[in-house]
């Protein structure tokens, strides 16, 4: 009777092959979290203002000067004499609703031109880093 026992050799190539098959696991492994990383990375970029800021800064500008125009639109309700109301409330008026939609629309007001005055510094770099390197 034969007896099927494995050869050194056939022990050998064997050890081998699970050697190449752990080495190309651990590679295979590395490669999926440096790609983990760099989505985190990218992601987290992409979550930031600036990262959206630094790469379109003039399609930021219109889109800021658009927003302002929509909510100061909105907020007016189209009409100049409501914003001529709305000038002369006075602090000892009995009702709050109006001081506190003249005080939303400067809070909009203040939160527009930071955002403008923002992005054109940006765009202010940008172009200044432009001329620098044409130089």
């Amino acid at each position: 009777m034969e007896k099927n026992h494995p050869s050194s050799r056939d022990m050998k190539e064997l050890k081998a092959r699970k050697i190449a098959l752990k080495q190309e696991m651990e590679q295979i492994q590395d490669q999926i979290e440096s790609s983990l990383k760099e989505v985190r990375h990218s992601m987290a970029d992409r979550v930031r203002f600036r990262y959206w800021v630094d790469r379109y800064p003039l399609h930021l500008v219109g889109t800021a000067l658009l927003a302002g125009f929509i909510l100061a639109r909105k907020g007016r309700g189209g009409s100049t004499k409501k914003v001529a109301q709305e000038a002369e409330v006075t602090v000892t008026e009995s009702s709050g609703s109006s001081f506190s939609s003249l005080f939303m629309q400067e809070l909009k007001t203040l939160a527009t031109q930071r955002a403008v005055r923002y992005v054109m510094q940006r765009v202010e770099q940008a172009l200044e880093e432009r001329s620098k390197k044409a130089e």
